[in-house]
């Protein structure tokens, strides 16, 4: 199975829910959240491949993870990973730079 790109996410009450295909969120109790990692993977631009900031999202009982990728969400990546950080140390969910 291929990853699950993020198109938006939201955070808080102890709970991750993300849109990734679809119309349907999925919600994630911090519980079942095993790791948020940072990561470098490649973007396909015309001819060439280049590499790209995203973030891992590692959920128990899921084989592939969610992936939100930088520049496919509108907010500054940045913001997006202080939220996530923030989300993992209140929920005590492990977060890896």
């Amino acid at each position: 199975m291929s990853a699950q790109y993020v198109r938006e996410f939201n955070a808080d009450l102890g709970e991750l829910s993300v849109l990734t295909g679809g119309n349907h969120w999925k919600r994630f109790n911090a519980k079942n959240i095993a790791k948020i990692q940072r990561t470098t993977g490649t973007k396909k631009v015309l001819f060439f491949s280049r590499p790209v900031e995203r973030v891992e999202i590692l959920v128990h009982g899921e084989e592939t993870p969610y992936i939100i990728q930088k520049g496919v969400i509108k907010d500054d990546f940045q913001w997006i990973i202080d939220v996530l950080k923030r989300f993992a140390e209140k929920n005590k969910v492990p977060f890896s730079d």
